[in-house]
């Protein structure tokens, strides 16, 4: 019986904590830096359209055709425990901020990159996010997903529809 979690939740959880981590990081750095905020804001705002824009272009394919062709779910999936969702799909958010903030202490451009990515990442989980709303919307189903206990093992695990007259997940 695979333990599965709607992706919508997964990612409004990822998608928010690491889009804070980018904005709270870019204030925090154009605050420290020496030589004005510019040396913080500009090559957050480099890193976070590049690695914003490879994201879509390279990471979006392959979860816009797992979401549309997503099965219907089969019997016996068992729905992951709110609190453990949380905590799983807290861990990227958790792990870019103790970077972003040890950072911060020896390199602040540095920090502000990191941050940059941070916000790319929470970003493009949040249009993720939209569109997979939509898709759940047409197909009157909650797209959810195989989880394991690791956030980043779940990538590519499968995806399967709920029908949403059943409940919002198994």
């Amino acid at each position: 019986m695979p333990l599965v979690s709607p992706i919508t939740r997964d990612l409004a959880i990822d998608g928010g904590g690491l889009t804070a981590v980018g904005v709270g990081g870019v204030v925090a750095a154009a605050a420290l830096v020496d030589g004005g905020p510019g040396l913080a804001i500009i090559p957050f705002l480099i890193v976070a359209l590049v690695f914003g824009f490879a994201q879509v272009v390279v990471g979006g394919g392959w979860l816009r055709a797992a979401v549309h062709e997503a099965p219907p779910a089969p019997d016996g999936l068992v729905r992951e425990d709110d609190s453990a969702t949380m905590r799983r799909a807290g861990i990227p958010t958790l792990l870019a901020l103790l970077l972003v903030v040890t950072t911060m202490f020896t390199w602040v451009q540095f920090a502000a990159l990191l941050a940059g990515l941070a916000f790319a990442a929470g970003l493009t989980d949040l249009r993720s996010l939209g569109w997979i709303r939509r898709v759940q919307d047409e197909r009157d189903a909650v797209i959810v997903r195989e989880v394991g206990p690791l956030p980043f093992a779940t990538v590519r695990k499968p995806l399967w529809a709920v029908p949403r007259r059943t409940g919002e997940t198994p």
